[in-house]
């Protein structure tokens, strides 16, 4: 009978036969089969896919030429205008590298410009990008029913986060927490004491997006004063809200900083790879990173922002 190691390699180039012996010197053999068998689905809100290529066909070669197993999901066949900017989804972009890097056997990219038609399918890992938190919610929500892991995701200029929503193997941890009620729904007693001042920027965002006068759409540079009074409702206590400069830097820009998408990304990675092979501690259950201010907004931090009552279940 064929060893699991010798099953894997049916089919391979050289080139892949060579990384698949790097990547079993370093995880060994049976942590590289589940990652080969295993299916993650990858989730973009939007309707802009431009930094694969500018339609189905062409998305779908390029995805196709870094993973021949990969499957791909698209609604609609011109998936970007043609004064898109393929930097502005550079996170899903290094996301989609890491997984092909890593040897991901089944990857699925679907973009979504609706959340109401997603369709979800199961899947070991789900990872949801949106920049409306609004919308990252709703789909977040829809594919945690079908995934065993669910992360969701975004960077705003040099500003990002990733949340863990569900993990099946450590649900008394990080199960049944969705990123609305992380976000809005945490009283001030319940938060870390020096809590990265990334959440007070999500926090306030969310409730921008929430409000009628919002409309359901992501603030930006102009919503700066409504963004900053929410800041000051929303967060009851003084070391909790973020400074106005950490605001501006997240409101300016939706477009991704490359380097912070970098770092966020090669985490996120990091954490499919934890998940599939069961080694390793997931993060707990937001991670934060800024390329601006403070030692309490400026760096890579993990932090575990849920009610106490949560906690206890």
């Amino acid at each position: 009978m064929a060893s699991p190691t010798d099953r894997h390699r049916e089919g391979l180039t050289r080139e892949e036969e060579e990384l698949l012996d790097r990547q079993i010197r370093v995880w060994g053999v049976d942590t590289q089969c589940a990652i080969r068998d295993s299916v993650v689905s990858v989730v973009v809100l939007g309707d802009d896919l431009s930094f694969l290529g500018r339609t189905k066909a062409e998305i779908d070669a390029t995805l196709r030429d870094m993973n021949p197993r990969c499957n791909l999901i698209v609604e609609v066949e011109e998936v970007a205008e043609g004064n898109q900017k393929p930097s502005e989804r550079v996170l899903a972009a290094e996301l989609i590298k890491n997984l092909t890097l890593a040897g991901i056997g089944n990857l699925r990219v679907s973009l979504v410009s609706d959340v109401s038609r997603l369709q979800c399918e199961r899947s070991d890992v789900a990872i949801v990008f949106g920049t409306n938190l609004r919308e990252t919610c709703e789909a977040t929500e829809l594919v945690a029913a079908k995934a065993s892991t669910v992360l969701c995701s975004t960077v705003r200029g040099g500003c990002g986060y990733a949340f863990l929503r569900r993990h099946e193997r450590g649900e008394a941890r990080a199960g049944g927490v969705p990123l609305q009620t992380a976000l809005l729904d945490v009283p001030a007693e319940d938060l870390p004491r020096r809590v990265n001042k990334m959440y007070g920027v999500l926090r306030a965002a969310l409730a921008f997006e929430r409000s009628e006068k919002a409309g359901g759409r992501a603030p930006g540079a102009a919503d700066l004063d409504a963004v900053a009074e929410l800041s000051q409702s929303e967060i009851s206590l003084e070391r909790h809200r973020p400074p106005l400069d950490l605001l501006r830097n997240y409101l300016e820009t939706q477009a991704e900083m490359p380097a912070v998408s970098a770092v966020v990304g090669g985490s996120l990675a990091q954490e499919v790879i934890k998940a599939i092979s069961g080694k390793g501690e997931l993060m707990d259950n937001f991670y934060f990173f800024s390329a601006y201010g403070s030692p309490d907004s400026g760096e890579a931090k993990v932090e575990l922002i849920r009610p106490k009552e949560a906690r206890a279940t």
